[in-house]
């Protein structure tokens, strides 16, 4: 993908009182009790007691956002959004999102605003962030979980829905993406479309062909034949890191027919902009290159949703079959 995973700089505001953290939860937990059923389920957390049917869901990433609206949960009015961002991604569900605004809540976390909006239930799959589950539970019974440890993100999901008794909906969305994916297949095997892809990014100073984007998902979802230079530590899958390659190894490139590419939300950042691979003449003669194969998608996409791989399968499914 373009950048590396989601990683919080741990500067929290000093007049995030913890007393007011705990009187807040009090009330909310006391609220809860008397007038909501709840769900107890053990977490690599411990256990975790949440609202089964919450009025006000806060996702603390923009991803367990998207998620929150597959599983049917009505949204607080506020939700977060990455800092370089001025609202939601575009390619998320638009009309569940009306009336809601966005506030900054990454790469910095702004408690006091949580706490402010008054959620009723976080999902929060920053887990990686393992001090971060004890700070959002004072504000509101939270559901923590690790969204980002390189595996393939559905795999949390389902067991994030079976969790908290939204099974059904989760099942309904991998249904229906499986099927869209099974008919895009199906029209490249019958138009003998079999090229050799990649997700491609650039960054410090080198090519990196690693699968950390859910592109590579779709990828296998379509039967398309993924780079080996994504195998980077060489047991014959595709890995997070693949093989970086520097200014003189560009030329290994040269069996790949299309890349998919990360930017941002308004176009910019494309690989082929790079000046330093502009003036490469290894780069410059690649056949992906030559012959226009390069095609953008939104680097938010990479980080796991139901909405960012449904992104994904458009992108690929134009760039491939128009």
């Amino acid at each position: 993908m373009t950048s590396s995973r989601p990683r919080a700089v741990r500067a929290l505001s000093v007049g995030l009182g913890a007393a007011l953290l705990l009187t807040s939860c009090a009330s909310a937990q006391t609220d809860d009790a008397a007038s909501d059923d709840t769900i107890t389920v053990d977490t690599e957390f411990g256990e975790v007691t949440v609202p089964a049917e919450p009025q006000a869901a806060m996702g603390f990433y923009t991803t367990d956002v998207d998620i929150l609206i597959t599983l049917g949960y009505p949204l607080a009015k506020e939700q977060p959004i990455r800092y370089d961002w001025d609202t939601f991604p575009s390619f998320f569900p638009q009309q569940e999102l009306e009336g809601i605004e966005g506030f900054h809540n990454y790469p910095e976390f702004n408690l006091e605003h949580i706490l402010e909006v008054g959620p009723d239930f976080i999902l929060n799959g920053l887990g990686y962030e393992t001090d971060l589950h004890d700070k959002l539970t004072p504000i509101a019974p939270t559901y923590t979980y690790n969204a980002f440890d390189g595996g393939d993100w559905r795999d949390k999901f389902r067991q994030v829905a079976k969790d908290l008794g939204r099974e059904e909906q989760a099942q309904a969305w991998l249904d229906d993406y499986e099927a869209r994916a099974a008919d895009v297949k199906a029209e490249l095997e019958e138009q003998g479309i079999s090229p050799v892809v990649a997700d491609i990014s650039y960054w410090d100073g080198q090519v990196q062909t690693g699968c950390y984007s859910i592109a590579c998902l779709v990828f296998a979802d379509l039967g398309l034949e993924i780079t080996p230079l994504a195998d980077g530590d060489g047991d014959g899958k595709p890995d997070t890191t693949g093989q970086p390659l520097s200014a003189e190894q560009i030329g290994d490139l040269a069996d790949i027919d299309v890349i998919f590419t990360g930017v941002s939300e308004d176009g910019s950042g494309l690989i082929t902009d790079e000046e330093a691979l502009k003036s490469n003449p290894l780069w410059s003669a690649l056949p992906f290159v030559v012959d226009g194969e390069v095609y953008p998608y939104n680097y938010e996409m990479s980080y796991g949703s139901p909405s960012g791989q449904d992104g994904l399968l458009e992108v690929v499914r134009q760039a491939l079959l128009g």
